[in-house]
């Protein structure tokens, strides 16, 4: 999704700095009874910089609301500017269907897609998701055949998500499941759910998938379990579509046992965007399938911390990407540190390909500390690892070294473990079907 550069481009820092965050407030409807009500609150960033293999791309327009032009940066440095569409943002509440050329029917977000999911105030808990008046349940996005290399997610039914049954590595914060609780239902628009500088616990529909979640100006947040279909477009609301987008925390963001559905037709969106300096990360047991994107419009990536992070902590993290997969780099933001433990991101040829490739990145230069253990990657068709990772072998500034099947970079002092071709001996991390709905923890460490 984000901006990507090696350590010897430096062209792209100035249009980091010209982003500038675009908050939309808008006043909701008070549902009666509901003290305080619900407000519309900021819309998720735009897209940060991001590119592929030795290009970079920068859509100025999906950042900051300004012109739809693209830098385009090789990795020489030069740049040569171009202009990318910014795709064209939902306008009414409805979703709807439509037939193509083919014959297949997909469906069409036409609405600006947001919604606002608010405190509740004290017992006993009320739903408090805010949809426009009126509106009737909206059918759900169509969702597109996997290639036969990526199977399609199943969910058990409720109480029966049950996979790996070894213990997580990090607990969410204690005393977590006292906090307010803030109850996502809608699944044809985004939710804002809005922290307000306090502890929040988000729960997504116990019955059905949900739309994409950004979660932004908490302290500590907790998401476990649900399951999130992500909409028929690349964009919401003018910005670049997330499934799960974790902004201006400072806190622990703990998310887990999540599956995330982007196998979607016309969608383009990240799995797992993070833009909260000053939070603590963590994601653990999530599955996200079919993620699509390409480098003309939203760069798909399974996880991005493109605006900063104080620590980002994944174990037992699986994903199929038709463009990108775990980027690491520092973007718009600092990176305090990073662990990456038992995580398998696969290749997808669905959709349309537009360039891409990597499914793991880092840049030479970052300078955090980040441990790699038991990460795998399986290419896209015919792409080996050593065109799967960056840097690649080839790279001047910090060439992968690849041997028996594991890249490293032995240059980069601050990285310790490495990236093995293919997929884990006993499978997926996270098989489908153990998360989402009904998901139950196995508890931690």
């Amino acid at each position: 999704m984000l901006w990507r550069r090696t350590a010897h481009d430096r062209a792209g820092s100035a249009l980091d700095r010209a982003r500038r965050p675009v908050v939309v407030l808008a006043s909701a409807l008070v549902a009666a009874g509901v003290v305080g009500g619900a407000v519309l609150v900021g819309l998720p960033e735009g897209a940060g910089p991001d590119g592929t293999s030795a290009d970079i791309g920068l859509s100025a327009a999906a950042r900051a609301g300004g012109s739809p032009t693209t830098a385009r940066q090789t990795a020489s440095g030069s740049t040569a500017p171009g202009t990318t569409p910014a795709a064209a943002a939902p306008t009414s509440s409805a979703v709807s269907s439509r037939a193509t050329s083919s014959g297949a029917t997909t469906s069409r977000a036409t609405s600006s897609s947001v919604t606002a999911a608010t405190s509740l105030p004290a017992s006993p808990p009320v739903p408090s998701v805010v949809t426009p008046a009126g509106s009737s349940p909206a059918p759900a996005p169509a969702t597109a055949q996997i290639p036969a290399a990526v199977q399609p997610p199943t969910t058990g039914s409720a109480g029966s998500a049950v996979g790996n049954q070894a213990a997580l590595s990090w607990a969410p914060p204690a005393g977590s499941a006292g906090y307010p609780v803030r109850s996502v239902t809608t699944a044809d628009a985004l939710t804002v759910v809005d922290g307000r500088g306090g502890d929040i616990r988000i729960e997504l529909s116990p019955s059905h998938a949900v739309g994409p979640v950004t979660i932004q100006n908490c302290r500590n947040a907790v998401l476990i379990g649900g399951r999130i279909t992500v909409l028929p477009t690349s964009q919401v609301g003018g910005y670049d579509q997330r499934a799960i987008y974790v902004k201006n925390c400072t806190g622990t963001v703990h998310i887990e046992g999540v599956q995330i559905d982007g196998n979607v037709e016309g969608s383009e969106a990240d799995a797992i965007a993070v833009n909260s300096p000053r939070a603590v990360v963590q994601i653990e047991n999530v599955r996200a399938d079919g993620m699509r994107g390409g480098y003309s419009s939203n760069h798909a990536d399974i996880f991005q911390p493109w605006g900063g992070v104080a620590e980002y902590r994944i174990d037992r993290l699986t994903g199929t990407s038709n463009y990108q997969g775990l980027t690491t780099s520092e973007v718009s933001g600092q990176i305090g540190r990073g662990t990456i433990r038992s995580t398998n991101i696969a290749g997808s040829d669905a959709g349309v390909l537009d360039q891409g490739g990597y499914l793991f990145w880092l840049k030479c230069n970052d300078g955090y500390p980040l441990e790699l253990d038991d990460v795998y990657v399986a290419g896209r068709s015919g792409r080996p690892l050593s065109r799967s990772v960056w840097p690649m072998p080839s790279d001047s500034g910090c060439p992968s070294t690849i041997v028996d099947g594991t890249a490293t970079w032995p240059t980069v002092t601050t990285v310790t473990g490495g990236v093995h071709e293919g997929y884990p001996a006993t499978g997926d991390y996270v098989p489908a079907g153990s998360v989402g709905l009904g998901y139950v923890s196995p508890g931690y460490r």
